[in-house]
């Protein structure tokens, strides 16, 4: 009867990240003691820190256990074999192993398997393994003083790689880090607290709108257009200019706020800093737009939607800047002025996102026009 019709156990030792292979420069997979204990003696020394040595001389020692009186099982019940991944560890690797796998308990013919490793990492391709062979057991061989160390870096090192952990906790912390880093870069540690509160607030309302990723699409967006050569890049480099800008005319507003109470003061202090940034803000929304509508004129596309949300956005701005004039002008006490302000912005605005309205349809219409043309012909 040949081994593989008998069955029997297998101590399996697996290297995910091909070390023995790396170091050693051994081929897997390895089978049988001799060839074990030289692996492992080759690994040592060319890494005598690497914790895969300890991992194939506790294998060794788990297959003599088996093997002797101790288990009551004769030899040729139990064999030995050193599995590897690659150095990249990923999909290829997890691969790697199972193929070595299957070679190994094609050449052995056993039934079950006990698996030691050298850490969690290494675990990680147990439901590779299951798949093929029984695991009855798993034997985890870690220096002792550094196992805590080595599983707590194995966790931090997946959450880190987990995309949903990265996007919720990295991103409100590498906001208060760059908060920091810009007040000590202009001297104003005190302005610290106010941009964290101010970063993570912005974050968190992004967030709750489900918005949260609009920074990574839009440097996404930034990143294409660098590659493709695309005038679009000029523009977003506009919109940040116009947005820094605004910022900085809206706070020049703020400081011509008149004397008021407190509660007043912030109302006012909001309006005033809308009336000096609008402006910028509506140039700044509008030069990624016209950067997006100068590229489908080159490329000899159909501008449609595009012109009502342009339209739409200098609209809005309108209503902004009517509806600041016209607080300011009523806090003053002059009511008649107010009032016509915000009566002709309003109705500016909403003849513009009609005009802008109708351009859509319109060229919407001659596109479907021309559609239908095209299939008649």
């Amino acid at each position: 009867m040949s081994r593989r019709e008998r069955g029997g156990t297998l101590v399996l030792c697996v290297d995910r990240d091909d070390d023995i292979g790396e170091k050693a420069g051994l081929q897997t997979p390895v089978v049988g003691r001799a060839a074990s204990l030289s692996a492992a003696t080759k690994l040592g020394l060319a890494d005598a820190e690497d914790s895969d040595v300890n991992a194939i001389f506790a294998a060794v020692r788990i297959y003599e256990w088996l093997k002797g009186e101790g288990n009551g099982a004769g030899a040729d019940d139990v064999e030995i074999a050193l599995v590897a991944g690659e150095k990249n560890l990923g999909v290829e690797a997890d691969r790697k192993v199972g193929r070595e796998l299957d070679k190994v308990l094609s050449k052995t013919g056993a039934e079950t398997a006990i698996l030691v490793s050298d850490g969690a990492e290494d675990e990680s391709i147990l439901p590779i393994l299951q798949s093929r062979v029984k695991i009855d057991a798993v034997r985890r061989v870690v220096v002792r003083q550094s196992e805590p160390l080595e599983s707590s870096f194995y966790v931090v090192k997946k959450l880190l790689e987990d995309p949903k952990f990265a996007h919720t906790f990295l991103t409100p912390l590498g906001l208060i880090f760059i908060s920091l880093f810009i007040s000590l870069l202009v001297g104003q540690p005190g302005w610290a607290v106010g941009l964290i509160f101010g970063f993570v607030g912005i974050y968190l309302l992004l967030k709750s709108f489900g918005l949260e990723n609009l920074m990574m699409e839009f440097l996404e967006t930034v990143r294409q257009s660098i590659y493709s050569g695309k005038i679009s890049l000029v523009t977003y480099i506009c919109a940040v200019v116009l947005l820094l800008a605004g910022t900085s005319q809206g706070i020049t507003e703020y400081t011509k706020l008149p004397t008021a109470e407190s509660g007043e003061r912030i109302l006012l202090g909001l309006v005033y800093f809308a009336r000096g940034a609008v402006g910028w803000y509506v140039g700044a929304a509008l030069a990624p737009l016209v950067g997006k509508m100068l590229n489908m004129l080159i490329e000899r596309e159909r501008i449609v939607r595009q012109w009502a949300i342009l339209f739409s956005v200098v609209a809005s701005g309108l209503i902004v800047w009517g509806g600041s004039e016209c607080i300011i002008l009523l806090s003053e006490g002059n009511y008649p002025m107010g009032y016509q302000f915000l009566f002709f912005s309003l109705l500016g605005a909403t003849v513009l996102s009609l005009v802008g309205v109708r351009i859509s349809l319109y060229l919407k219409e001659r596109s479907t026009m021309s559609k239908g043309e095209g299939k008649e012909s």
